[in-house]
Order: structure tokens, then sequence, then C-alpha cells
């Protein structure tokens, strides 16, 4: 790891709380050929022979640990890890250890990690990932030997190299976290300077790019601020093809498709799931129980009536900023999606928590977003942002990039924000 790097957001923070949730239980998880051998060699009680306890998987090198008639873990005691519990931390698989990290291991010999929000321990008061640097760096090591590198290009039609791409992220990461910029400014301007990069002319700008991207982009917006708020202010009809498209992002964020969903009748179910949902017949949590029960016809108003407390700003805010700051919105390891694809993904992250913070909230009947309305709504997108194969599918990679041309997106940013 010669050009070792590790890019995160330091301020994330977490402790495990020993909880019910079953984050393995929600995964599969992989251990390889060794591990496996290591773990039938501690003689656990209960638990079943090999082939009870190691399915075959993708990876010809590699086992998933299989999971009990209640989805559990085989090596759950129905609350905690029997690994963990009996012979510690240390005698845990890798991809037990690591978790709720996600860490990648980059082509360019860089690292990122940030913290999975869909374990609940995840919050401020637990341990902070900047004082984890060491840990990271032995955990990155040992996966790295084991993953495929991430890799990234600029976009399809334009496959800028990764080298290029972080220096094109620089600048991009620099606009939305200037504190001087309103939040929606920041998300419209971002969308609207993809927009401009898409143009055939400006091909050779981003291939060429190099250290002066990043000032160059903000002396750029400075100047043109004016013109971008007047923009902003002026796109405020939402259309029905708007709303539609975006009930259709909000509709897969809340999706978490598993090999076994892919049988005709579940299926079928899905589909007509999502016509209820989309008529208003049915609550969004049709789709998930963990949704707020609202009904989609709602959702961008519900959005706009509510404002975040300062805690549920702080929590938005660390889970956003870190997929930001680590670029782990794309890549060949996450969803395939080109860099640009990737940051319209997370620039519809924003409204769509809105959505779903506001949506706890008024099923709540509270008058504002509280901390733990976010802290819900952040896990439900956490689970699918890198997982759903429902991004990976060539239509809603379209709907992205509709809904973040900049009329539409300053329309959408109109109804989810005040």
């Amino acid at each position: 790891m010669g050009n070792f790097h590790c890019a995160l957001n330091p301020d994330q923070a977490g402790r495990c709380l020993c909880c019910e949730v079953g984050c393995c239980n929600l995964f599969e998880v992989l251990v390889t050929r060794q591990e496996a051998a290591d773990l039938m060699a501690l003689r656990l009680p209960d638990v079943p022979d090999f082939d009870g306890c190691f399915a075959p998987s993708e990876r010809p090198d590699e086992f998933a640990l299989r999971k009990r008639v209640d989805g559990r873990c085989v090596f759950s005691d129905g609350k905690l890890c029997k690994i963990h519990r009996l012979h510690g931390y240390a005698a845990k698989p890798l991809s037990c250890r690591i978790f709720p990290l996600h860490i990648q291991h980059w082509a360019d010999g860089g690292i990122s990690a940030e913290l999975r929000y869909i374990c609940p321990g995840v919050h401020p008061g637990g341990r902070r990932l900047g004082d984890r640097l060491d840990e990271i760096a032995i955990l990155a090591r040992q996966l790295g030997s084991r993953r495929m590198a991430n890799d990234a290009v600029y976009s399809k039609s334009n496959p800028a190299p990764l080298a290029t791409v972080r220096k094109v992220h620089a600048g991009f990461r620099q606009l939305l976290r200037d504190p001087e910029l309103p939040w929606p400014l920041r998300l419209y301007t971002a969308a609207r300077i993809l927009d401009f990069h898409d143009q055939k002319s400006m091909a050779d700008a981003i291939r060429q790019a190099d250290d002066s991207f990043a000032p160059e982009l903000t002396a750029f917006v400075a100047k043109a601020r004016p013109e971008l708020e007047r923009e902003l202010a002026s796109s405020i009809r939402c259309d029905a093809l708007v709303r539609s498209e975006f009930r259709n992002i909000l509709a897969g964020y809340l999706r978490d498709d598993r090999p076994e969903d892919m049988s005709v009748a579940r299926r079928l179910k899905r589909s007509l799931d999502h016509i209820r949902l989309h008529t208003g017949a049915a609550p969004l949590t049709v789709l998930n129980p963990r949704a707020p029960r609202i009904s989609m016809l709602n959702c961008p108003a519900v959005g706009r009536r509510f404002e975040p407390s300062p805690e549920a700003a702080a929590m938005f805010g660390e889970f956003w900023f870190s997929k930001l700051d680590t670029m782990e919105f794309c890549g060949t390891q996450i969803q395939q999606m080109p860099y640009n694809t990737g940051l319209r993904h997370l620039l519809l992250a924003a409204p769509a928590a809105r959505v779903f913070a506001a949506g706890f909230a008024f099923a709540e009947d509270a008058d504002r977003i509280e901390f733990s309305h976010m802290h819900r709504a952040v896990r439900l997108l956490d689970f699918t942002f890198g997982r759903s194969p429902f991004f990976r599918l060539g239509i809603t990679q379209k709907w992205l990039r509709r809904l973040t041309v900049p009329a539409r997106f300053a329309a959408l940013l109109h109804q989810c924000f005040r």
C-alpha cells in the first residue's frame, strides 16, 4: 500500500449496544476456508456440523454462514454471538470483526472507511473513527488480500481514471462542505455543475483535471452565486413526472431485495405493493416495516413541513458527509456506479432523508424532526444505499440523472425543504 491514505469522516462514532437487532442476521456473512476450519475447531455448544454451519457461496474459496429457521446466524445464542461470548472478539471471522465499519480498498492503494448506520450503536458518544486509524489500516490490509479493489471512472461516456476522479472530487467536496452556502444551494450547485460537466465540450476539462480544479470550481461558485440563487428560487414547480420518479427512488430505498425475493410469486406481490404505494392505497410500511407509516402521496410535502433539531441535523451530517468524504458512493464495488452517477445518487439521498425523517415526525405528531426520527431515516437509507440491486438497474440510473437536471432538482428541493 505504497500510496496509502485513509479517507473517512473522523467525527463518526459508535459503540456496540449488544442489542437484539442482529446486524449479522441482515447480511450474508462470508468466511474463508481457513476461518471456517478455525470456527469448527472451537467446538462451540449446540452448533451443527460443518455442512450445517456453512453454505457454498459465489466466491470459490469462501463459505456463507448459514441461518437458523428464525433467520439468526447459526452461531447466535438468540441474542449474542457465541464466538464472541465464549472466545472473544479476536476469534470472530474478519467480516464480523469489521462490522459496522465499511472499508473499501481502492485500486490506487488508498482505503476509505465509514460506519454503517444500520447498526443502532452508530451515534455520538462512542469511539470516533479518527481515533481508530491504526485498527482500520490493519483491517484494510487483511480485507485487501481477499477482495477486489474498488475502482472508479468519472462517467461511462468520459472514463477519466481514478486519479482524475479524486481531483474532481476535491472540488465537489469543498463545495458541499462550504458552511457559507445554504444547504439547498450547495445541493443545487453540485447538480448544476454535474449537468455542465456532462456537456461534450467539457470532456477535456474533466480528463485534464489537476490540483487547480478545486480552487477554480470554488472561484466559479463565488462568482455565479447570485445567478445560482435566482435559478434555485425560480424553479418551484414540481411536476407530476418529477414526483413520480422521486417516489420510485424513495421506494428503492425501502426495498431490501434478497435472493429469495426473486421468485415469481414474491416479485408479483412486490409489483402489486408498488402500485398500492404509488396510488396512496397503502403506507410506506407495505414495502418495509421499518419505514414511517405515511402515504407516498404526502412524502415531498411532509418533508417541507418539518425542520430538524440541531441533534437531528448533526446526525444527518455525519451520515451524509461520511459518504461524501470517503467517496463510498461510486465505483466497481459500489453499485458499479461511475462517479457522476454516484454523486447524483448521494445528492438525492438528502431530500430522501428529509422525507423519511419528517415522515417519522408526522406519524408521531411531533413538532419537528428529532434525533430519533433522523436516526431511523438514515438507517433506512444506509441499508440499501450500497446494497440494493434496484440502484444498479439502467432505468433507476436514468431516474437519478433526470431528477438531478437543474430545473427538476431545484423544484424537488423546494418541495422537500423550506
